[in-house]
C-alpha cells in the first residue's frame, strides 16, 4: 500500500462559472495525511520525507497554506510519482524533489517545518539521528509512525524534543498517531507514557 492508502485521494472536478466550464483542482487527503497536514504551520517551507506520491505537500500548496515544499524519497519510483502529482495539480514550480536517504539531501536553511509520515518509529528516529541539525534548529516536526511509537517518543524526549501535541486518527480500521514536536523543553517520560503517548 502507498502512503495514500493505495487509493488515489485526489480528484479533478469541473465547475461552471458564468456559463463557462472551468477546471478546479482539489486534492483530498486521507484522514491520516490530513491530520498531519493540519499541523504544518502556515507559511512554512516544508520538507516531506518519504513523500511517495507527494499528496501532502501538493494539497498544502493548492490550499495556499505553504509557499514551497521539498518532496524527498529514497527511491526513484516514489519520487517519479511525486513529480507526476505535482505536474497534475499544477504545483511543480513550487516543489523541489530530492532523491536522498532521509534528510541527507536537505539543508537546514531550506525548510521551516518537517513531515515524516508512513514509516516505522525506529526508522523515523534513525532519520532524525542522522541529521544533527534537526536538534539545533527550533522548528516543528510532524511525525506519523506506522509502528514502534513508544521507541520514537522515547527517542524524542531523550534528544531534547518536546511533544507539543499528539493526535490519534482512525483510517479504515486502524488508529494512527500523529506527533507534533519541537526541540527544547523536553519532559522525561515513563515507559508507560512512552507507550501510551
Amino acid at each position: 500500500l502507498s502512503r495514500g492508502g493505495g487509493i488515489r485521494p485526489g480528484f479533478l472536478s469541473s465547475a461552471w462559472k458564468d456559463g463557462e466550464q472551468t477546471m478546479r483542482h482539489t486534492l483530498e487527503l486521507t484522514p491520516r495525511l490530513r491530520t498531519a497536514a493540519d499541523l504544518v504551520p502556515a507559511g512554512a517551507r516544508l520538507a516531506d520525507i518519504g513523500t511517495d506520491h507527494a499528496y501532502l505537500p501538493a494539497a498544502l500548496l493548492l490550499e495556499g497554506k505553504i509557499p514551497y515544499a521539498i518532496a524527498a524519497d529514497l527511491r526513484h519510483g516514489p519520487l517519479l510519482r511525486a513529480k507526476e502529482t505535482a505536474a497534475e495539480y499544477g504545483c511543480r514550480d513550487k516543489m523541489g524533489f530530492r532523491l536522498c536517504d532521509g534528510l541527507s539531501g536537505i539543508a537546514p536553511e531550506e525548510v521551516d517545518a518537517l513531515v515524516i509520515a508512513g514509516m516505522g518509529g525506529e526508522t523515523i528516529a534513525n532519520i532524525l539521528e542522522a541529521a544533527p541539525w534537526v536538534k539545533e534548529k527550533n522548528f516543528p516536526i510532524i511525525l506519523q509512525p506506522m509502528s514502534t511509537q513508544a521507541e520514537l517518543r522515547g527517542w524524542l524526549w531523550r534528544n531534547g524534543f518536546l511533544c507539543l501535541r499528539e493526535k490519534t486518527v482512525l483510517e479504515g480500521e486502524t488508529l494512527y498517531s500523529i506527533i507534533l514536536a519541537r526541540q527544547g523543553g523536553a519532559v522525561p517520560m515513563t515507559p508507560a507514557e512512552e507507550w501510551a503517548g
